[in-house]
């Protein structure tokens, strides 16, 4: 599907022209207000939020039967538990009594999930197993009060959860060829394990992060170790309907640092290098970007995986969560190394991230104008926000 052309016009009527629209088709930007308006952030936590598929975790948190962990999508807690059938469920992490939060825990193992309130006790299937007081109530049906289920899906290893229940389309709808590409970029789904996860508190929008990750514009005035790594001028850019991804080719003279490094040579950056091995069976970058704010990268070596995952937590403020993923056979000092690598990229995006936010805040922002050929995924993200919120938003600046 041509985003470009699918997106629908503003609630004005199919035939109304819209300004905003076609300014997004010609490369403008989505206005400032859109990053800035208190309201408009709460109409994307309903909107996007709690209509699309939200990356939960991983498989592994789930190894045995008896395992659950919990987790948040936007303002909604959630536990998700592997029971003794084998299947994987993920629950809203309510007790259905009076509200309170069910499991208080990151993790745990167990036959059942008992509340810490009233004692209401609830298999891990989501069944109520007891509830103190239920016999002395005539007209109680515990099979009504079940936790609430959220639709669950896996994508190998990884678990994906939609908080819109009943309406969630199938995740293979959303995903589309993204596994497929993944698979033949040489990402090794079938073996990773999560080895690491760091934390970042951006001051920005997750827009303006979702904004930054998708173009690489930027990439040879803030990010020297990547772009000495991977080559930005043969830079490919391909959107799908609800992903895009991004691909460059591991640069000749970074694969002659690693053959120079392995027949004994020096570095010239000591013990700390800028950058971490690239020796191994991926020879170029990947990096997806799946709709609304999850992110799959591969690196050059031995299919280093970095997953990244963008949770807005108020208008200005944005929680970055990455995940370093790595197979069995990779070095301690290799990950480390690349850990390191990716660490510094992430520090220097903050900081770029958190510049656009105080900029957008001015009131002396309206709209910017992209550079098409490197910023493409840019433009087809901020078409699919104003398609989820086009009707709903308030008025804007328009170009």
């Amino acid at each position: 599907m041509d985003l470009i052309d699918a997106t629908p016009r503003a609630a004005a009527g199919d035939d109304a022209p819209d300004a905003l629209l076609d300014s997004l088709r010609q490369g403008y930007t989505l206005p400032a207000t859109w990053y800035t308006d208190p309201a408009l952030f709460q109409i994307e936590r309903a909107r996007i939020f709690r209509s699309s598929w939200q990356f939960a975790g991983y498989v592994e948190q789930l190894a045995e039967r008896g395992d659950y962990f919990t987790t948040r999508v936007g303002d909604v807690p959630l536990v998700l538990t592997r029971d003794q059938a084998d299947a994987i469920h993920a629950f809203v992490n309510v007790c259905r009594h009076r509200g309170s939060e069910l499991a208080q825990v990151e993790c745990g193992h167990g036959q059942t999930l008992q509340c810490q309130y009233h004692a209401w006790t609830y298999n891990l299937d989501g069944s109520l197993r007891a509830a103190p007081g239920a016999k002395d109530e005539p007209d109680f049906a515990p099979e009504q009060f079940s936790l609430l289920a959220v639709p669950v899906e896996l994508w190998g290893p990884l678990i994906f959860v939609n908080l819109a229940r009943q309406d969630a389309p199938p995740l293979s709808s959303v995903l589309g060829e993204l596994p497929r590409l993944a698979t033949e970029a040489g990402a090794p789904l079938d073996r990773m394990r999560r080895l690491a996860r760091h934390t970042y508190d951006v001051a920005a929008n997750w827009k303006v992060v979702v904004d930054n990750y998708l173009e690489c514009y930027h990439c040879p005035v803030a990010h020297k170790g990547f772009t000495s790594l991977i080559d930005t001028n043969t830079y490919a850019i391909t959107e799908y309907e609800w992903c895009s991804v991004q691909a460059g080719a591991l640069k000749d003279s970074a694969r002659d640092a690693d053959e120079s490094a392995s027949d004994g040579a020096v570095s010239q950056n000591g013990a700390t290098p800028e950058r971490y091995s690239t020796r191994g069976a991926v020879q170029a970058g990947f990096y997806a970007y799946l709709w609304p704010n999850f992110t799959f990268n591969v690196y050059p070596g031995h299919g280093n995986v970095s997953i990244n995952h963008f949770i807005p937590l108020a208008v200005d403020r944005t929680l970055v969560v990455k995940d370093y993923c790595f197979i069995p056979e990779v070095a301690a000092e290799e990950e480390d190394d690349f850990i390191r690598f990716i660490n510094q990229v992430q520090v220097e995006d903050e900081a770029l991230c958190a510049s656009v936010q105080r900029g957008l805040s001015t009131g002396f922002f309206e709209q910017g104008r992209l550079m098409l050929r490197q910023e493409r995924a840019l433009r087809h993200f901020q078409l699919l926000v104003y398609r989820a919120l086009a009707d709903a938003a308030p008025s804007a600046h328009q170009r």
